[in-house]
């Protein structure tokens, strides 16, 4: 049988089937850390965090080599190599396939929904059902664990999550007369995750199937206290018309839904591509719960009617990183395939033009045809290969509503993730405002990038990073990087450099996306280059007036253009607020471009 680690439930490690001695507390979270990064080297320093995080001894590094040593001889067998390495400024340690329960359940899960999207359900439960056995009644402890091991356990149980949920379809599916071990499973998995709305609706149909209709609308009423409860928000549209046809007794619950494809109907001759585009991320993600839970119910309750889900916010808010960190926890909900593109609307360039859109959009789905000749035809082709599937589209950095019209098919379990700098509530669905960061995540993100240590010795100097930074994290991550780079640095020399306003948009990173929302103000550009004179605080339409010798009814139209651009926010009746990053964005803009004041006053347009 060889060794096989187990860490989906207790943590243990077994020779032959029998249990090894596991030493406690650190060694034991050092080997967790080391099998979530099963071939990789793990930084000294990330290994320091994780098992001290900011009050790590000055014997942590000799600690780390002792607590190697100890499982180095642990895991050692006559024949075979050793399995930790040590060398390259961290550790290895080395697993082969097979020997990590988590590493099988991954396996399993994608086998599952493989054979999930090519309609062998009956292959597919059997897999579901193997991979979820893997799990041990009890969970992990987390907070035995750092920050980057207690987000991969998070993202674990995300996944066992969607599974359930996709097994339990899959049950329905070919026929489940909603068996008792079925409404157990999801009973069992509500209790441990209450806002996911798919697995209400799951529970709901097999009530239903199982003759129980008052237990079916008896556990909607569940569903609406939870998610008002938690989320302060009511049942999505899905589960809405579910509880209409429960109470309709609509024959149709009882139905199993058909196979994507069964062996007597023949495949569809077009090249079935299934894509996976999402990158990986590469800097730690932190804080926005309320936010992530948001889009997650959103994306996962997607019903016959594609969605359309917007996030936008002002530059540096985080858009993209919420975006891709939601699409990545859904990624079950739409098994026919994933596609990533960004659209270039995030800093001073070229965006991509519709039809550039269209065809990107349309390459992944439809490789071997030919390309159309326009854009009509290619979102046409578009809707044509999104029809009843389940792909979610997260196109990044959208600069105008034109470059993502018209994609999505009249009916289907697709979704349509956007985020852009202005909200366009006419053409999206559903819009989500993402603001900066409260103090508590934006310290919290200044950890996760600085280090514990930094911030725990200087803690005054960190709270003022982060308010100087307001609270966005593109700022923090460009302000912690500098420094990574001056290693020497404290954290009270990075918040007198961010003090001086001189320095503090280059030390943010903000100006490239500050300039790519000021080139399309088009006429509010001048009203917002003589903003950088007013003090630091609210502005009126009355004294945007008096700095650009505009009327006032054409200065509170430049004003709105700004809030609708993300540049300004609404202060109250007639007073609006320019953050000071922003604030001295303007100021560097109006000391080298024309101002537009004296005889030749302002006019400012209606449209954006």
């Amino acid at each position: 049988m060889g060794l096989m680690f187990k860490i989906l439930g207790p943590i243990r490690a077994l020779r032959d089937g029998r249990p090894l001695r596991l030493p406690g507390g650190r060694p034991t979270a050092l080997l967790v850390t080391l099998l979530l990064h099963t071939g990789a080297v793990v930084p000294v320093e990330r290994l320091r965090q994780e098992l001290w995080g900011g009050r790590a001894p000055a014997s942590a590094v000799a600690n780390l080599r002792t607590h190697a040593s100890q499982l180095r001889q642990l895991l050692a067998a006559p024949d075979e190599s050793p399995r930790l390495h040590g060398g390259h400024g961290g550790y290895r340690l080395r697993v082969d396939p097979g020997e990590l329960d988590a590493a099988e359940f991954e396996r399993l899960a994608t086998e599952g929904h493989a054979a999930r999207v090519d309609g062998r359900l009956d292959v597919a439960a059997p897999l579901f059902e193997r991979a979820l056995s893997l799990w041990s009644a009890a969970e992990p402890p987390p907070a035995a664990y750092g920050p980057t091991t207690a987000a991969a356990f998070d993202q674990l149980r995300e996944r066992r999550a969607a599974v359930r949920e996709t097994y339990a379809q899959c049950r329905l599916d070919l026929g489940d007369p909603g068996s008792h071990p079925l409404l157990a499973l999801l009973r069992r998995h509500l209790a441990e995750n209450p806002l996911r709305e798919p697995a209400w609706a799951l529970l709901m149909i097999a009530q239903c199937r199982a003759g129980d209709r008052a237990a079916a609308l008896h556990t909607y009423r569940a569903a609406c206290r939870a998610l008002a409860g938690e989320l302060g928000v009511g049942p999505g549209p899905e589960l809405t018309e579910l509880y209409a046809a429960v109470r309709r007794h609509d024959t149709r619950l009882l139905a199993s839904r058909p196979a994507a494809r069964t062996r007597d109907r023949p495949a569809d001759p077009r090249p079935v591509l299934v894509p996976h585009e999402l990158p990986c991320p590469t800097t730690p993600f932190v804080g926005r719960r309320t936010e992530l839970a948001q889009l997650r119910v959103a994306l996962t309750t997607v019903g016959d009617t594609p969605l359309t889900m917007a996030v936008y916010g002002m530059p540096g808010a985080g858009k993209s990183a919420l975006a891709l960190r939601a699409a990545a926890e859904t990624l079950d909900a739409f098994p026919h395939g994933q596609l990533h593109l960004d659209l270039g609307g995030s800093v001073d360039g070229t965006a991509l033009s519709p039809l550039d859109v269209a065809m990107r959009v349309l390459r992944p789905l439809r490789a071997a045809t030919p390309g159309p000749d326009d854009l009509a035809e290619a979102r046409a082709r578009i809707r044509s290969s999104l029809f009843d599937r389940r792909v979610l589209l997260v196109l990044d950095n959208v600069a105008d509503p034109a470059q993502v019209d018209g994609l999505l098919p009249a009916r289907g379990g697709c979704a349509l993730l956007v985020t852009s700098r202005c909200p366009v509530s006419d053409t999206f669905t559903r819009a989500l405002r993402l603001d900066p960061m409260p103090p508590g995540e934006g310290l919290a993100l200044l950890r996760a990038t600085a280090g514990d240590r930094r911030v725990d010795d200087e803690p005054e100097a960190a709270a003022a990073v982060v308010a100087l930074c307001e609270g966005l994290p593109l700022a923090l991550r460009t302000a912690a990087r500098r420094l990574a780079e001056c290693p020497h640095w404290s954290m009270a020399r990075l918040a007198r450099l961010l003090r001086d306003e001189r320095h503090r948009l280059a030390e943010t990173g903000l100006r490239p996306r500050l300039t790519a929302s000021y080139r399309r103000l088009g006429a509010a550009a001048p009203v917002f280059r003589r903003l950088g004179d007013a003090p630091a605080g609210t502005v009126t339409p009355e004294l945007a007036a008096a700095l650009t010798g505009a009327p006032t009814d054409e200065t509170v139209r430049a004003l709105d253009q700004l809030v609708a651009a993300q540049l300004a926010e609404p202060a109250g009746p007639g007073r609006y607020r320019i953050g000071d990053l922003v604030r001295l964005y303007a100021a560097e803009l109006g000391a080298t471009e024309p101002t537009g004041t004296g005889s030749t006053p302002v006019t400012v347009a209606d449209g954006r």
